[in-house]
């Protein structure tokens, strides 16, 4: 049998700076895959929504709550162009190592890099 899932969770209790919802937009370069080599390329950004999150059902289809992409953002009252809705990956990092401490942030980076291995790993024979 040769279906094709799609399998995810939403996070109910995502963590959240200034109230709302961001993603982490991360760049790798692999060059090999056996054996496995990844640069990972530290000048990444967060992308943020405009709206402060909240998971009340009525607003579970606001897409302006839940997704960070330009193309849905841009078109709400508060979106600003000069900054685009972003922050520096290195601002995310400051903000971490602020709110929750210095091991918190090198924890998050090691998972951040564990998670680009594991991927990378998954596709490599593919």
């Amino acid at each position: 049998n040769n279906e094709t899932y799609v399998i995810s969770k939403y996070i109910e209790k995502p963590l959240l700076i200034g109230g709302r919802k961001f993603d982490l937009r991360l760049f790798a370069l692999v060059t090999s895959y056996r054996p496995l080599k990844v640069y990972f390329y530290s000048k990444g950004f967060a992308r943020f929504s405009n709206v402060k999150y909240t998971n009340e059902r009525d607003q579970m289809n606001n897409t302006e709550v839940h997704l960070t992409n330009v193309a849905i953002q841009k078109h709400s009252d508060d979106y600003n162009p000069n900054h685009g809705n972003k922050w520096s990956f290195d601002n995310v990092i400051l903000y971490i190592q602020s709110n929750f401490g210095n091991e918190k942030a090198d924890i998050m980076m090691k998972k951040i890099k564990e998670i680009i291995i594991y991927s990378c790993s998954a596709v490599k024979n593919v």
